[in-house]
């Protein structure tokens, strides 16, 4: 993908910190001295229900602000969105999901073209483990990372823009865990 564009769309829940895991991908961009955008698409909000966002990173200033219909990458936060999740994903695009499944099983489960890159991490299992609670959103964000080879932000990136982001509003315990959940994600995702 050598595009001075990229386009993100992440799927999740309602509760899921899907808008949240946006704008840390952006803020990471930010840090990695890229233009970034984020913003949310809700519907209807209430916990539990579908939530899209987006994020947009660009060596060049980002003209367009408009929903993204054919990603480049979709990171799938809740793994029961994953067939809802692929529609519209570019030819030789990625994706980046919450499973227990290998790439393969999950490319053979959905019928995802061999074009597309699929990447992997059991995010639900980590969380639980790690967080104490099934939140997935920076499990799938270092991910990201391992799936894109860090071409667009470096997990040192996602790191710092965790540290900003989670500042003021968490405990420095929280915040060291969802690093700690970054860092094994990024290590446990696998590709096909």
């Amino acid at each position: 993908m050598d595009l001075t564009m990229i386009e993100v769309r992440l799927h999740g829940r309602g509760g899921q910190g899907v808008w949240a895991a946006s704008r840390l991908l952006a803020l990471a961009a930010m840090y990695a001295g890229k233009n970034a955008q984020s913003f949310p698409f809700f519907g209807p909000e209430r916990s539990g229900a579908p939530v899209t966002a987006f994020a947009r990173i660009s060596d060049k200033p980002i003209r367009i602000h408009a929903s993204i219909e054919r990603p480049d990458i979709v990171v799938v936060i809740d793994r029961t969105l994953i067939n809802r999740a692929l529609e519209g994903l570019k030819e030789n695009g990625i994706l980046v999901a919450d499973s227990s499944e290998s790439p393969e099983e999950l490319r053979k489960k959905f019928n995802i073209p061999s074009s597309v890159k699929v990447c992997t991490v059991n995010a639900r299992d980590l969380a639980i483990k790690i967080l104490g609670r099934a939140i997935t959103n920076t499990a799938l964000l270092g991910a990201f990372c391992k799936a894109t080879d860090e071409k667009f932000v470096k997990i040192d990136h996602i790191i710092e823009a965790i540290k900003e982001f989670f500042g003021e509003r968490y405990s420095e315990d929280v915040i060291n865990k969802n690093i700690e959940l970054v860092k094994e994600a990024y290590k446990q995702a696998v590709v096909g």
